[in-house]
This record gives C-alpha cells, sequence and structure tokens, in this order.
C-alpha cells in the first residue's frame, strides 16, 4: 500500500471512531490505526534499508530524508496545555518520533520521518479532542460538584487517568503489530527494524535539535487531585469515544 494512501486509511479509522456512538467500535477504530501505523513503520522502513542508495545521498545518511515540524499546543499560560504536551509524548513515543517541548508548554517540536510526524499529528489531533470531549460531557453532568473539586482541578485530573489508559493501549497496539509482522515475516524482527530505525531519528535529532535543560512538565504521577475524576478518566480512555466539538475547536482543550 502506498504512503499517501495508508495516510488516508489512518485518517478513515480515525474519522470512524470519531462519528460512532458505540464505545467497542470507537475503541476498534482508534487500536486499529495504531496497529496500522506501526505495521506501515515497520515495511516502510524495510523498504528504506532496502533502497539506501535512493533514499540517502551517502554512506553516512543524509538528514534530507527526516523533517523538524513545529506544532503549536495552545496560549502561554493556557490550563491543560501540560496535559496536551504529554499526549503528543505519549503518541510520539509509539511512533518513532523525537520531541522537543518549549519550557512554557506552548508548542512542540517533532523530529523524524514526514510520514511519521504526519501519524502522529492525526492521532494526537484526534485523541487530543476526544480527551476533551469526554472530559466536558462529564462536567456538564456535575460530576466535579459531586466530588468536590473545582472543575478546572477535576478536568486536568480526569486528563491523566484518561491518557495513563490510552498510553497503555497505543503501546498494546502497537506490541500487537510487531507481533503480527514477526509471524509473517520471521527472517525479520520488526522491533530490531523499529530500533535501528529510531537510532537514526535520534541521531538526527542530536544534530538539529537547539534545546537546553529539560521540560519541567515531564513528571506524572502528581497531578491526581481528584481520585473520582482519575477513574472517569481511565474509564473513558479504554474507549476513547469522541462527541462534540469537532477537532480544531480549541475551547474544549482548556
Amino acid at each position: 500500500m502506498s504512503e499517501e494512501r495508508v495516510l488516508d486509511k489512518i485518517g478513515k479509522l480515525l474519522a470512524q471512531a470519531e462519528g460512532t456512538d458505540n464505545e467497542h467500535e470507537a475503541d476498534a477504530f482508534v487500536t486499529r490505526a495504531q496497529e496500522l501505523a506501526t505495521t506501515y513503520a515497520v515495511d516502510l522502513e524495510l523498504a528504506r534499508s532496502r533502497q539506501a542508495a535512493r533514499r540517502l545521498r551517502d554512506a553516512s545518511g543524509s538528514t534530507d530524508a527526516f523533517e523538524q515540524r513545529r506544532l503549536v499546543i495552545g496560549e502561554r499560560g493556557k490550563r491543560g496545555n501540560r496535559q496536551l504536551v504529554v499526549l503528543y509524548l505519549v503518541v510520539a513515543q509509539n511512533n518513532d518520533v523525537m520531541v522537543n517541548v518549549a519550557n512554557d508548554s506552548t508548542f512542540v517540536l517533532g523530529f523524524g520521518y514526514p510520514a511519521d510526524l504526519d501519524v502522529v499529528e492525526q492521532l494526537w489531533a484526534s485523541l487530543a479532542t476526544q480527551m476533551a470531549a469526554a472530559a466536558a460531557r462529564r462536567l456538564r453532568q456535575g460530576e466535579h460538584r459531586d466530588a468536590g473539586v473545582a472543575a478546572v482541578s477535576w478536568r486536568l485530573s480526569f486528563y491523566e487517568g484518561w491518557m495513563h489508559v490510552v498510553q497503555q493501549r497505543l503501546e498494546a497496539a502497537r506490541t500487537r503489530a510487531l507481533q503480527q509482522h514477526d509471524r509473517a515475516e520471521p527472517s525479520t524482527s520488526g522491533a530490531l527494524v523499529l530500533r535501528e530505525k529510531a537510532e537514526r531519528v535520534r541521531a538526527f535529532h542530536d544534530r538539529e535539535s537547539e534545546a537546553r535543560g529539560s521540560w519541567r512538565g515531564a513528571q506524572r504521577g502528581d497531578r491526581r487531585v481528584s481520585g473520582k475524576a482519575w477513574r472517569a478518566g481511565e474509564k473513558d480512555g479504554r474507549s476513547a469515544r469522541l462527541g462534540e466539538p469537532e477537532i480544531g475547536d480549541k475551547r474544549a482543550l482548556g
């Protein structure tokens, strides 16, 4: 399957996840999108290695095949930026993209192959919208009041629980895709292929990155303001169900 067709298929799977009210169907669509992204990454990397002379300029490797891409997260000081950055990191980690984060969490820089960056951005946009929509639905029902927690604090704790489950689900989907690949092509280890690819991406990142220091928002596990909100996030994260608003409505992500 060509690069354009694979990316189109992933986009359609995510659109199907967004368009269904059936939690099991939504979960299956998002999971399948991640599995397809992983399988595609292995297949594409094998093709790259077999056609190295065409893809790279010389034996040391050209950076032409890589790209650095900026994605705006939100305005400075906006609550929820940190959680959206963490979600991007979760998706990037499962799709062979290195990341730099602005110290004020307003944007991220992704380093990797353009096709992988496309996948990460599509998955992140879909999952971020699903997460915000799920929290908004529960807030409208007054769950924060029942827990005795301010709406903003409840939402952020919900996000943490939601991302915790989604991270596990993406990792499981990636593992399944690698296992399926290895059964189909036992002579080639998918994990080894992606590990070698990750080393080249890291080398590109190290050459091009101008980052200094570390992102202060990287630590997790200290934001569980409300246990009820966290558990609600975990429950909704298992289905990644999308409601309103549509992707691109920044008001729901604050």
